[in-house]
């Protein structure tokens, strides 16, 4: 069967993938150094995830702070599976991007003297949030932005979603898409790839990343060769459940903390102090989301599923300087927070885990880096506050770094971008899906695969759901993909046509990341961070201080092993 669909070719230097805050800093490094450079985004560039960073992110800017004693606290809260060498270097990168970032026209807030407004976060022992009150990722994602717009030297290609990579005598020599704003598929041969798209927060009904965030980049890496590494370790956080008005939205509970908001069970209990009694509220993010699991797992939930972040108590006046982009937006929804509690449950927030690469993002595939969510070893098995996008712009710029330094120092001669680059097999299903008027609807499919993890893959978990989670993924691959359908009208329109093919083609990165999530939650036999398992529910470091590690075998079988956790190459000072 022939693939009637038109097929777009590019060559460049570098490939980028993804639009946030580790690709775009990728992309300002290329093309600083004059290196032909596309920046491929499922979105608009700047995008991503970079927006949920509500709170600030963490440096050690403070004059009696340091990187040294910013690594000791990540190494201690971190959930003992960190790289130090990973945490280490993006500790100390992350002081000039701050710097930078003012160079390039970002507001961080000051106070009357001119210094940071460093706020603190819980599990560090200094205050070294820098930040925008509670728009810091808006506000970073703007100045990215404005400064990628301005940038011709970057060839922009949005509303386009890479499928997968292809390799040729053992390297990264390009990939494959679709350009789903014009409907068409697109290759791109480069000597150098960078994945940073995100993590996998799609594959969860409730979450607060963009819908385009489907785990990719952990699938395309794995299909690739190269191993994943903790990927069952995840960082869900507080998302609204109740009002129905603003079911899904992330509320920013460490600002509803500092702010002096308590969390209450549908008894009105502040429960934490019961788990807590030293710390209640002011508890690591883990031990806070757990503790609301657990309440939920008990039967001590709201009306929908939820307990209760309440903030009634607090003097407007703090709630208007510590939350007021949360404010306002719940009372633009007809929610006054300081009247009405809100009613939340965990959703997935960012991943932990990812492709094992060193500390310039680098993969042990040539032509292939990570960078951002998408890499592994950065987070261990819990992510302190200010974590996530202080090293997604530092590992952005080592990659981007990295790899336009081997584009000059050693170029590879690739072949230029053939129509003949996406395999046959591919072109087969992609013919008989646009044909196919019978079987599964594409977004039912999605669908399905979402609620399953939220009901069997969450903070909570147990071998009998987790088993039960690992045979429907396996089911939805087999029986489900081969005879996915497209809508009626997406058959008749390029448009239409290019974002069904889009999101049924996320379907099968979707799948296969449910069976890895799967796979090493159920090997994990035993709790740390936010992995509680109700049949494991203890800590056992003499078993379990581990990090788990999934390879690939023949097809997509998945083989699991471990490694033992890196200790740091000295003390931190």
């Amino acid at each position: 069967m022939s693939l009637s669909i038109e097929v777009e070719n590019y060559e460049t230097d570098v490939l980028i993938v993804g639009g946030g805050a580790a690709a775009t800093m990728a992309a300002f490094e290329c093309a600083t150094v004059g290196i032909k450079t596309i920046q491929v985004t499922k979105g608009r560039a700047t995008s991503g995830t970079t927006t949920v960073a509500r709170g600030g992110f963490a440096a050690a800017m403070g004059k009696d702070d340091s990187p040294a004693q910013h690594l000791a606290d990540i190494l201690k809260y971190g959930g003992e599976l960190i790289d130090p060498e990973m945490a280490r270097v993006w500790c100390e990168d992350i002081v000039a991007i701050v710097k930078d970032l003012e160079d390039w026209g970002a507001e961080f807030i000051r106070s009357d003297d001119g210094e940071l407004d460093l706020k603190m976060f819980p599990n560090h022992s200094h205050a070294r949030a820098v930040h925008h009150n509670d728009t810091t990722g808006n506000m970073v994602t703007k100045v990215l932005s404005r400064r990628l717009r301005g940038d011709d030297r970057i060839e922009k290609h949005s509303l386009t979603a890479i499928v997968d990579l292809v390799k040729h005598d053992g390297r990264v020599v390009g990939a494959w898409g679709v350009d789903y704003r014009n409907g068409k598929l697109v290759t791109y041969t480069a000597q150098q790839v960078i994945l940073a798209s995100g993590g996998g927060s799609g594959l969860f009904y409730v979450n607060d990343n963009p819908p385009q965030v489907t785990g990719d980049g952990y699938v395309m890496g794995f299909r690739a060769g190269v191993n994943l590494l903790g990927i069952e370790m995840i960082d869900f956080q507080a998302m609204c459940c109740s009002p129905e008005e603003l079911f899904g939205f992330a509320p920013h509970p460490t600002g509803f903390i500092n702010a002096g908001a308590v969390f209450r069970n549908e008894e009105g209990e502040e429960f934490l102090k019961r788990y807590f009694p030293e710390t209640a509220e002011k508890s690591s993010r883990s031990e806070v989301i757990l503790a609301m699991a657990k309440e939920i797992h008990a039967g001590r939930a709201g009306s929908t599923g939820g307990i209760f972040m309440d903030a009634t108590e607090i003097p407007i006046e703090t709630i208007q300087k510590q939350i007021p982009h949360v404010y306002k937006t719940c009372l633009h929804r007809g929610i006054d927070i300081t009247q009405t509690p809100l009613e939340v449950a965990p959703g997935s927030h960012t991943w932990l885990g990812g492709l094992d690469v060193d500390t310039y993002g680098q993969s042990s595939i040539p032509g292939l880096f990570a960078a951002g969510e998408t890499a592994g070893g950065i987070h261990g098995g819990n992510r302190i506050g200010g974590s996530a996008l202080a090293a997604s712009l530092a590992f952005g710029r080592r990659a981007g770094r990295k790899a336009a330094e081997l584009v000059d120092s050693d170029p590879v001669l690739i072949t230029a971008a053939r129509n003949d680059v996406i395999p046959e097999s591919e072109r087969d299903w992609l013919a008989r899906l646009l044909e196919r008027t019978e079987g599964p609807f594409q977004g039912d499919v999605r669908m399905h695969c979402r609620m399953l993890a939220h009901e069997k893959l969450g903070p909570i978990r147990e071998e009998k759901t987790l088993r039960e989670a690992l045979t429907e993924y396996e089911r939805i691959e087999n029986e489900d993909l081969p005879n996915l359908r497209l809508s009626d009208e997406a058959r008749e329109t390029g448009k239409g046509r290019g974002e069904e093919i889009e999101s049924a083609l996320s379907i099968r990165n979707l799948a296969l990341l449910g069976r890895l999530l799967s796979t090493a939650a159920l090997e994990r036999a035993e709790s740390r961070g936010m992995h509680y398992r109700v049949d494991y529910p203890d800590t056992n470091d003499e078993d379990w201080r581990k990090v788990t590690r999934l390879s690939r075998a023949d097809g997509d079988r998945i083989v699991f092993s471990t490694d033992p956790v890196k200790v740091p190459a000295a003390p931190p000072e």
